[in-house]
């Protein structure tokens, strides 16, 4: 079996490519000169779509029988922005709604009888119609390899339209001879199968996208080359109070008021918590652990054998039992749902193809806060399947808040002394996960202190100054030279926030032959660093922010987007970054940027967010073309800050840019007629900040720009506004 794809990224340069085989055709058939400047983007490239409305309604009309009642897919494109109208219009006329393809499209189910129906529609709003091309749903990296003509297996993922077509999907892999099914949902398989039979699949017009299996592992940064183990000092480092990253991110003051997580639910998919048995399990979870879930492919424990899991739990809800209280997990008062991923199969994590298992499952047991440390580090930006099926579970499940790693593929390979962009691992390429980035601890004993470039490969990596010779926890002021950069292929802004990842000291693994990660701290502790470590106390964060907004604001059931915003937009900008506002500036532009996103997470100032601070968790939202608005007044000198977040429908694997329903964010005063606003046409988050205002009204808008895969019709949302009054010095 050949274990990953080793592939030109010609494909993405190039808007036409050949495939051989059964595919000897372009890729774009459906590509021609149209008089509509209107395309559709795909991953391959953007191309205008032929109209092949002509023979279609010939089709239509000439077909009888069977031939007449099978179904078969369309794209149908509009000349404007969709509205649910639209979507009305044509499931009544019997088509079924499958897909939102950018731009203004929408992939369509429906036998040809049906197709004369749409006559109608023709000379006004639809602008073209074509048949769903198989080359279309082969990912990109796969179509070099297929066209070789290679007899190699690999692991793959298929997956289908809807759980109707799934089934037909599942059928016919089960018809085909040597492939070896791996896991599988209602939707999506994960085989291993030869390269000869995707052409084939390809043609079903069951499935919706192929790709190779992507292999996920922990986001814990392995900085020591093989064999080595990090120094320890002759004596235990004194106690500073930042070992646990909680100090640099204001949770003591969140602590004080009486935020700890108390009712919150978190669930954590990772290498699984300590012994894996409630009766030896470490101290620090006996007053958090809920539950233990066994998710690994062929896993038989929850248990950790890895020890990455037990250290990313407890910076969560550790409750520092065995440390008097010293490294405490920023919401010990919340309870876990430990869910061990690990896999004997594959020695490595390997999380169920079936998303709702993975995320449902505790889900549906109260947790509403999940947290992952891991991701696949091998098609840096994608919007992937992973990405797709995270997206979609938190579609429909919208006050749950998903948070993933960024990873740690930050480099700098051009050597200018400034970690290059475009490195986020999947799932964190994902819209509506909260996606973290590392920012640097303050430890500067213990754990990891070589420079960067003494690290494992930093005379490659980091190998320029100011990076050489800069160490992994001197500056909070930082973002780790590891942590994944953003931003993702279509242009997304990634992470949206960022949070201490070095020299993280948690929770130890007494599971037999556990490693000791970064280092041992003592018996019941140890040093890691990775955004693996950032993403746990982002988690911890989430999860307090869920309860404040519960018992300070009044906010019932919170939705993910509303925590997700707060977080944001309470962050501490750390701009200009650890090296000043000189010629090596590591960010940059103040936030939001591919860095840092929004900033550091900040509890002291979440959590005392002023009581004027307008929280707004629109369950309903905007259409196409609807706006809400909202008034503040504003003393002279002030900032008005204003942060929009939503949960977006799911984006199609296939397609190029990942957003589907598109919202504005306006700030307008009344007394100046200025306007400052957001035509972000790439992010489902926006934040539109005006300092040093002129007194007055403001009004705040939230427009709807196109809304095409809504709730009935309408994108939900939420909103934050502040005025910030001028400090005086």
């Amino acid at each position: 079996m050949r274990s990953s794809l080793t592939l030109s990224r010609a494909f993405y340069r190039t808007s036409v490519t050949v495939f051989s085989g059964a595919l000897i055709v372009q890729l774009f058939t459906a590509v021609t000169a149209s008089a509509s400047s209107q395309k559709i983007f795909l991953k391959g490239g953007s191309f205008s779509l032929r109209d092949e409305s002509p023979r279609l309604l010939q089709l239509g009309q000439s077909l009888t029988g069977s031939a007449a009642a099978k179904t078969s897919l369309f794209v149908v494109q509009f000349d404007r922005a969709l509205t649910e109208a639209d979507r009305e219009s044509l499931e009544s006329r019997g088509f079924e709604v499958l897909r939102y393809l950018p731009d203004n499209a929408w992939v369509v189910r429906g036998t040809p009888k049906l197709i004369p129906s749409l006559q109608s529609l023709w000379s006004g709003d639809i602008g073209r119609m074509a048949s769903v091309r198989p080359e279309w749903k082969l990912d990109p990296a796969l179509g070099e390899v297929v066209s070789s003509g290679s007899s190699e297996s690999f692991d793959l993922w298929l997956t289908a339209w809807d759980s109707k077509a799934g089934l037909e999907m599942r059928k016919m892999v089960e018809r085909t001879a040597d492939v070896r099914i791996l896991s599988g949902g209602d939707r999506d398989i994960a085989v291993r199968a030869p390269l000869s039979v995707i052409q084939g699949w390809a043609n079903s017009d069951s499935v919706e996208w192929i790709q190779e299996l992507p292999i996920v592992v922990p986001l814990m940064i392995n900085p020591l080359a093989d064999g080595e183990t990090a120094e320890q000092p002759p004596t235990k480092p004194a106690l500073t109070g930042y070992e646990s990253g909680t100090k640099l991110m204001g949770f003591e003051k969140a602590w004080e008021r009486g935020f700890s997580g108390q009712g919150q639910g978190v669930a954590v998919a990772d290498t699984g918590l300590d012994t894996g048995d409630t009766r030896s399990l470490h101290q620090d979870f006996s007053s958090s652990f809920t539950k233990g879930y066994v998710m690994g492919l062929g896993g038989d424990t929850w248990g950790d054998p890895q020890g990455h899991g037990t250290h990313v739990m407890g910076s969560i809800v550790g409750s520092g039992a065995l440390s008097n209280g010293n490294f405490k997990g920023g919401a010990h008062g919340a309870m876990l749902h430990a869910e061990g991923m690990w896999s004997g199969i594959f020695n490595n994590i390997m999380p169920p193809s079936d998303y709702d298992q993975l995320m449902g499952t505790p889900y549906r047991a109260g947790a509403r806060i999940h947290s992952n440390s891991w991701g696949s580090p091998r098609s840096l930006g994608d919007y992937d399947m992973n990405a797709a099926r995270v997206d979609e579970f938190m579609w429909k499940n919208p006050d749950m808040l998903v948070i993933f790693a960024a990873g740690n593929s930050g480099v700098d390979a051009d050597q200018n002394g400034r970690v290059d962009e475009g490195s986020i691992s999947s799932p964190g390429t994902a819209k509506n996960v909260l996606t973290v980035g590392a920012s640097e601890n303050l430890l500067m004993e213990g754990g990891i202190q070589r420079p960067h470039g003494q690290l494992r490969d930093g005379d490659k990596k980091w190998g320029v100054e100011p990076l050489k010779s800069d160490t992994l926890s001197n500056n909070p002021a930082g973002i780790a030279a590891f942590s994944s950069r953003g931003p993702t292929k279509d242009g997304r802004l990634k992470p949206e926030i960022v949070a201490p990842g070095t020299n993280i000291v948690s929770t130890r693994s007494h599971y037999p032959d556990a490693t000791t990660l970064w280092g041992a701290y003592d018996e019941n502790y140890s040093y890691a660093g990775g955004t693996s470590m950032a993403t746990p106390l982002t988690a911890g964060a989430a999860a307090v922010t869920r309860e404040y907004l519960v018992k300070a604001r009044g906010v019932n059931s919170p939705t993910a987007a509303l925590i997700k915003g707060t977080l944001m937009h309470s962050s501490l900008d750390l701009f200009p970054g650890q090296y000043g506002d000189g010629a090596q500036r590591e960010l940059p532009t103040p936030r939001p940027n591919v860095h840092e996103g929004y900033g550091r997470v900040d509890m002291d100032r979440l959590t005392s967010l002023s009581a004027e601070t307008l929280l707004v968790d629109e369950r309903t939202g905007v259409a196409t073309g609807e706006a809400k608005s909202w008034d503040v007044s504003a003393p002279s000198g002030s900032t008005v800050r204003a942060t929009l977040v939503w949960t977006d429908a799911p984006g199609a694997p296939s397609a190029g840019k990942a957003l589907v329903n598109n919202l504005d964010l306006n700030v307008a005063s009344s007394r100046t007629g200025l306007v400052r606003g957001s035509s972000d046409a790439v992010n489902n988050h926006e934040m539109v900040e005006m300092k040093r205002v002129s007194p007055g009204k403001y009004t705040v808008s939230v427009r709807g720009v196109n809304v095409p895969s809504g709730r009935e019709g309408k994108q939900p949302f939420a909103l934050l506004i502040s005025v910030e009054k001028a400090v005086r010095r």
